[in-house]
């Protein structure tokens, strides 16, 4: 009996011990949205907008992602939450073509899809992720210091609750990346959270979209980093999928 005890606290303290190696090699290892990885409706509208393409040219795709979802063969949820997300996409492009009205459109849509995402039943990191988005978007549009200024510790409590959501890895990496040093941002930790991310994705797969998104990262991650080989050589591959974007675009150019 006696031996029987003592192999029991044994047992016990050995899963206290492993728990938190157990816990963090799961950081990042749910991705909601694996079921739309190839989803040609929502790579088509991505293409168009981060290869640059005439803002006019954005209602079309939108709707026709619109269209093609009612028959997708997906939960309802993620039906929503996508759009929510293509909407805030569309809607951050509008501002960078300088048409705020069109901004304003989208990204009010954005804000209705995410709400019904959660009324649907969404987990709460995959519209935590959104609302995170979509309060830095408005800000970029309104000018609001406290939407700006909510943003990091918004990320960073939804790391904390939700460590083990993919694109809550991919949120937090970009926010240290790129946040001034003011509000917490950290480019060594943004990189490191990079380079999780993209083991993760070459572990179980990622969408071309989120691929950009790592190697992007990467690429910015190990230019502050003085790592001028990884730097070209991930800018290179994020310019090999979308062509539009200014940081890359920087990159290559400095490293060609």
């Amino acid at each position: 009996m006696r031996n029987r005890i003592a192999l029991i606290v044994l047992s016990v303290f050995m899963l206290l011990l492993t728990a938190p190696i157990f816990s963090a090699s799961e950081d990042g290892s749910v991705n909601y949205f694996a079921p739309m990885m190839e989803d040609e409706y929502y790579a088509s509208l991505l293409e168009y907008v981060f290869n640059g393409g005439a803002l006019e040219g954005v209602p079309d795709l939108y709707f026709a992602l619109e269209n093609h979802l009612v028959l997708a063969d997906y939960d309802e949820w993620m039906k929503a939450a996508s759009l929510g997300r293509a909407a805030l996409i569309c809607g951050r492009y509008a501002q960078q073509c300088g048409d705020e009205g069109t901004a304003i459109d989208y990204m009010e849509m954005a804000d209705g899809h995410i709400a019904a995402a959660k009324e649907l039943g969404a987990p709460e990191s995959a519209t935590g992720v959104l609302e995170a988005l979509s309060l830095s978007f408005w800000y970029l549009i309104d000018g609001s210091l406290s939407k700006g200024m909510k943003f990091p510790g918004m990320v960073d409590k939804l790391y904390k609750a939700h460590p083990e959501d993919f694109h809550v890895l991919l949120l937090e990496a970009d926010r240290y990346l790129h946040s001034p040093g003011i509000v917490g941002g950290n480019k060594k930790k943004g990189l490191a959270l990079f380079q999780e991310a993209e083991m993760i994705m070459d572990r179980d797969g990622a969408a071309i979209w989120d691929r950009f998104s790592i190697y992007s990262g990467l690429a910015y991650g190990y230019d502050k980093a003085k790592d001028k080989e990884k730097a070209a050589d991930y800018a290179l591959k994020a310019y090999s999928i979308y062509t539009a974007d200014e940081t890359v675009n920087e990159l290559v150019e400095k490293y060609s």
